[in-house]
């Protein structure tokens, strides 16, 4: 998925710096990697993210804000410079100018003149700047015990075999994260890496910090010591997540149960969240209730899709019930095969990477086609409709 601009958001303000996000992520052409309230962390976070534009709002301090705009100008002069602000007054847009912003824009701005100001920047940045960033995908589930981590690891396995663009996991169960046990690795490090190394986090030190799985598939695990997850923070994860989606195509994250301040922080970066239940009363229940969190916190139904595990059809609530009961539509369903599940967690290899007839491979397929269309999966791949894999990839859905 092509994003025109990926931007970081600097203020003081957080009220002005949420509705500043909120317009512009409703263009659909600009992605927030990250923001800051302070001017020289913005600085050092631009080195580290490359981000393609810099937000800049100059209400409260303008003076070090337009100091901002000339370090900002020195330092990274790739970087586009926006300014923006309530009620400024034009002497206020003449010298935002003068220090080297390439636009300026008054809160809250009009549909229009954004549109128009993101066409300019888009030119002055040229198509050979135009990133790749991949999508965050999300899996959680209120309860344990539901298969959050085997939907993950395999949703994650397909991405990677099926569409032959780098994948990267990521173990957000800091305490007691097993993905290396699906997969069959021993990582050296570690999430709690990235929070020792932060000020110098750069891609090329994230990448050191990887285990590989495949040729296509990576894995950032949880602390390799329980205790270490307790250094871990929203600022580091939304630091990671911002540098590993300019370098992989899909970034899966297997979430823990609770909504803490970490899991709220993927889960907003997040571009799809597969909210995974069974069918069990305790589990509807705690999923509703879930659903209805996510609604206040302005997440819509593209975003929050509804995976029902373990269902055995005609031995359990019928999923119209079910929906009506939950009020959300049942995106996916997926069979029950324990054995099957069983197996590959013992052989340290996901089904989706074996040759498993289980239904559960062409069911976890169609999870992977859903955030990986096959339009944007290599062309080549899917035309040669060589192997299990590819045939099933290329199916219709559920």
């Amino acid at each position: 998925m092509v994003v025109p601009m990926s931007v970081i958001v600097i203020g003081k303000d957080s009220q002005l710096r949420a509705e500043t996000r909120a317009h512009l992520a409703a263009t659909g052409r600009v992605h927030v990697i990250a923001e800051s309230a302070d001017y020289q962390r913005a600085v050092e976070l631009i080195g580290q993210l490359h981000p393609q534009g810099a937000v800049i709002l100059v209400n409260g301090d303008e003076d070090a804000a337009l100091d901002l705009v000339r370090q900002i100008g020195r330092e990274h002069p790739r970087t586009a410079i926006i300014c923006t602000g309530k009620h400024c007054a034009s002497e206020t847009i003449v010298r935002a100018y003068r220090a080297g912003a390439h636009e300026f824009l008054m809160q809250p701005p009009d549909p229009r003149e954004l549109r128009e100001v993101l066409e300019r920047l888009e030119a002055f940045l040229g198509e050979g700047e135009a990133k790749r960033i991949g999508r965050i995908i999300a899996v959680y589930s209120s309860r344990g015990g539901s298969g959050t981590t085997t939907i993950a690891v395999n949703v994650a396995a397909a991405l990677a075999r099926c569409t032959r663009q780098e994948t990267v996991i990521v173990d957000l169960n800091l305490q007691h994260g097993c993905l290396p046990v699906f997969f069959g690795i021993e990582p050296t490090y570690s999430l709690a890496d990235i929070a020792r190394n932060e000020q110098r986090l750069d891609v090329q030190l994230l990448r050191s910090f990887l285990t590989k799985v495949t040729e296509e598939l990576y894995c950032l695990a949880a602390p390799l010591k329980p205790e270490e997850a307790d250094d871990i923070f929203p600022a580091h994860l939304e630091m990671a997540l911002g540098l590993l989606r300019t370098q992989f195509a899909h970034v899966v994250v297997d979430t823990p149960h609770v909504l803490d301040p970490n899991t709220i922080a993927a889960l907003d970066h997040a571009d799809v969240i597969f909210v995974v239940t069974v069918g069990d009363l305790a589990s509807l229940y705690t999923t509703k209730r879930v659903l209805e969190t996510f609604r206040r916190m302005g997440y819509d139904a593209e975003k929050v899709r509804l995976v029902l595990n373990r269902y055995v059809k005609n031995k359990e609530v019928p999923v119209e019930k079910l929906e009506d009961v939950l009020g959300q539509k049942v995106a996916f369903t997926l069979a029950e095969d324990a054995r099957a599940a069983l197996e590959a967690i013992n052989m340290g290899k996901p089904l989706a990477l074996s040759e498993s007839k289980s239904p559960l491979v062409r069911q976890v397929l169609e999870l992977a086609k859903s955030v990986a269309p096959v339009e944007e999966a290599s062309a080549s791949r899917m035309a040669s409709g060589r192997g299990m894999l590819s045939r099933l990839f290329g199916g219709g859905r559920r």
